[in-house]
Order: C-alpha cells, then sequence, then structure tokens
C-alpha cells in the first residue's frame, strides 16, 4: 500500500526554506510556504523504478528528511508525478518513494522537479505583514480563520524581540474585518491583542503570540526590549487539511529550546461540538520590559489560560481557554522518568494529549497528532521512529518555569 501523504512536515534546512529572522514578517512568509505555496523546487537528475520503487537522483543535495512528502512535476509518463512519501534516504543526492503499481516504463523522461507541495490550506485575505488562514476542509463543523499580523506596530521599537500576533476569528470581510467570535477578545479593549499602547520599555505589543527573535532562549524568560541577534532561527511545521503546528526557537543553533505553538480542529469528546478549534500560543499581555512567559500551552500539565479555544463546551459566543493532560500527572511532556527506562524495554512510551477547559473541568478534546513522553529526553532532537505503521518525530521543547523536555509529533502513516 502506497503511502498516505495528507500529512506533511517541514524544516529550517529544506532546501529554499524561507527563514525565521530577526525581521518583522518572517512567520507569514514561513506560514504562506508550509500551508499555501509549497517551497524548494529543484531539478530531478533520474527517475528510476524497479518495480513499485523509485529512485529519484539529483545532482546536489538534496537537503530532504526520510519520511517528508515531495511532489514530482515535469516526467512525460504521468504515473510518476504527483505526491509521494519519501520511504528512505539512501544518501544525501538520493531519496526513493512508492508507487500505487509498477511504471510502463522504468525511467522516466522529462524536465522533472522535485518540491515540497503545501498543506493545502487558503489565504483568503491578506496586507503588508497580515494574513487570514483558514483550513480549505469545507466538511468541518467550523472554519474560523487565523489571523495573525507579523508587522513594527507603532508603539513598539524595531529593535526589540520579534513575534507575530495571532488569534482564532470566527468570519471575515477583508484583513481588517472581524465578525463573530474572536479568540482571545476583551469587550473592555477590544484591539487588546492587535493595536499596541504606550510606547517604549513601557508599552504593551499583543496579547496572543507566537514567538520567533529574542535575545536569549525561551527558557530564559528574556524581556522583548533586548536586541535579538542577527541570523536564522530553527523551526519546524508539521499539518494537515485540518490543523497545524509550529516549533519555532528564539535564539541562533538553538536545538534545545523549540516552543509548540499551532492551530486547528480538535477531537472533540462532546456529543456536539461545533467549534473544536485550539490555537496553542503566549497568552501574554504585559509591558515590552517584562520577562516574556513560557510557552506551556500543549506541553505542560493545566498550565491555566495557556491554550486557548474558540468557544467553550457550551457553544457560547465567547472564547474560552484551557490546559492540557496526559495519562501520568507529570508536569511537562519528556521531562521526568514516570515509568521504567528506555534500556529495559527499548521502548519510551508516549500518550495522547486532552483538553480540560478552565473554570469548569469539562473534559473537551484530544489535541491531534501530538503525544506526551513518559521519561526524560529519551531520544535526540528530531529522531524520527515507526509504529504500528505510522512514523513519529521528537522534538525538544521548553515549557513552564523553562523546564527542558520532548515531545512526540506523528509526522505520516506508512
Amino acid at each position: 500500500m502506497v503511502a498516505s501523504t495528507d500529512l506533511k512536515f517541514y524544516v529550517h534546512t529544506n532546501n529554499n526554506a524561507p527563514q525565521l529572522t530577526n525581521n518583522f514578517g518572517c512567520m507569514i512568509d514561513v506560514l504562506d510556504a508550509c500551508l499555501v505555496n509549497g517551497f524548494g523546487s529543484q531539478t530531478v537528475a533520474t527517475l528510476t523504478a524497479s518495480g513499485t520503487t523509485v529512485t529519484a537522483t539529483f545532482g546536489a543535495a538534496h537537503n530532504f528528511m526520510q519520511y517528508q512528502v515531495i511532489k514530482i512535476a515535469g516526467a512525460n509518463q504521468a504515473e510518476f508525478n504527483g505526491e509521494h512519501r519519501i520511504l528512505t534516504v539512501p544518501n544525501a543526492n538520493t531519496i526513493t518513494f512508492q508507487l500505487a503499481s509498477a511504471p510502463s516504463i522504468s525511467t522516466a523522461t522529462g524536465t522533472m522537479t522535485c518540491s515540497l507541495p503545501p498543506i493545502g490550506w487558503l489565504k483568503p485575505f491578506s496586507a503588508a505583514g497580515k494574513a487570514a488562514y483558514r483550513s480549505a476542509n469545507i466538511s468541518l463543523p467550523s472554519r474560523p480563520y487565523l489571523r495573525v499580523v507579523d508587522a513594527m506596530d507603532p508603539a513598539y521599537t524595531t529593535t526589540y524581540a520579534k513575534f507575530a500576533k495571532v488569534a482564532i476569528v470566527e468570519d471575515m470581510t477583508d484583513i481588517d474585518t472581524m465578525l463573530g467570535t474572536q479568540a482571545p477578545f476583551d469587550s473592555a479593549n477590544p484591539d487588546k491583542n492587535w493595536v499596541g499602547t504606550g510606547s517604549g520599555t513601557t508599552g504593551f505589543n499583543g496579547w496572543a503570540k507566537w514567538h520567533y527573535a529574542n535575545i536569549s532562549a525561551f527558557n530564559q524568560q528574556p524581556s522583548l526590549i533586548s536586541s535579538p541577534a542577527t541570523g536564522n532561527r530553527n523551526w519546524i511545521l508539521v499539518g494537515t487539511a485540518n490543523y497545524f503546528y509550529i516549533f519555532p526557537t528564539t535564539t541562533l543553533n538553538d536545538t534545545a529550546n523549540f516552543a509548540c505553538y499551532g492551530f486547528g480542529y480538535h477531537r472533540s469528546l462532546l456529543l456536539s461540538d461545533l467549534s473544536n478549534v485550539f490555537l496553542s500560543c503566549h497568552v501574554d499581555y504585559r509591558a515590552n520590559n517584562a520577562g516574556m512567559g513560557f510557552p506551556s500551552g500543549l506541553t505542560s500539565l493545566r498550565a491555566s489560560g495557556s491554550l486557548i479555544l474558540f468557544k467553550n463546551y457550551a457553544q457560547s459566543s465567547n472564547y474560552t481557554t484551557g490546559g492540557v493532560i496526559s495519562l501520568y500527572q507529570m508536569g511537562v511532556t519528556g521531562s521526568t522518568n514516570m515509568v521504567g527506562a528506555y534500556s529495559l524495554t527499548s521502548v519510551a512510551p508516549f500518550g495522547p494529549v486532552y483538553i480540560m477547559e478552565d473554570n469548569n473541568n469539562v473534559l473537551r478534546g484530544e489535541i491531534p497528532n501530538i503525544y506526551w513522553l513518559y521519561q526524560n529526553k529519551p531520544y535526540s532532537h528530531l529522531q524520527q521512529f515507526e509504529k504500528d505503521g505510522s512514523v513519529y518525530l521528537v522534538v525538544n521543547i521548553t515549557s513552564s518555569a523553562g523546564t527542558q523536555g520532548q515531545l512526540v509529533v506523528k509526522i505520516g502513516d506508512l
């Protein structure tokens, strides 16, 4: 059976990947590339089939990772074209993938290219430094927008830390006209998340944030007023038509302190739920000179107010917040040995992550394809493994109180 291509992932080391830098707007560049446009087209030197297994050879390093989804185009033989999941990476210039059936010819011809296709989201509205994204899956019970503002605010200073302001918006008619429920939202200060107030070190700018450039890592809880270094930050993005996660760092060459941000549909545990949409972010309204909070939304036990939910279990018109739990009551995923050591069984058990609404203890739903580890960092960062026909990726994270741990994210089915 040919591997599914519905679940895709991307990393900053892919060829021609957009980078998270110390410049406003770069978060939107990454989201555009992964969600909407795709990127990294490169020429394929040869495509050769042996049965249903195809070997693609490149004239230079392809910089793909095993299990990424690629798109072949330009082959004269149509059976080679389309999306495929990489099965093996024999060397820096070669990958293999599988076709549904043996092709009519063993060596493809044509001017062939290979790229990373987008997840397939919509971007119906945009302006300079602003974007609104939406799932294209019309079968979802609701499809609110993710509004992103990744631009310099007049109340801010260009040398300060960089982040995008984010929120769930029920409906929009253009990039600046928002209708229905917003999450988060303060009726006493409707622009609280979008428009800064004051200026300089004592100013306020944003409420729900995706940070990507600071002078120090997430676990150091830096303030926003120090100048970040120039250069590229590491990032990973994983997603489907229904949801996505982005894991950024805030400093150069950091492989230990990724945040887990995300947006989209979650599996509901209610009998009826028309608003099962989550937003994982820094929920952090404080002065620029205050220390940045920790990114604990999906990685820390019951971190109150750290996870934004589109509406509450009763489907009211107001947003609510929640926290997450897993099978063991550990504080941070992958930070404590809750079960026997990996050396005993050669297995690092992991389990699903559930949403608990704040204030009412309603068990609302399950976060899709994110799993908590029950041992203390048993894997290396970006290590991949297979289990029961699915493939997983391990990410080093920082969570509440600066605790470093690991989580597991599913990246595909074989």
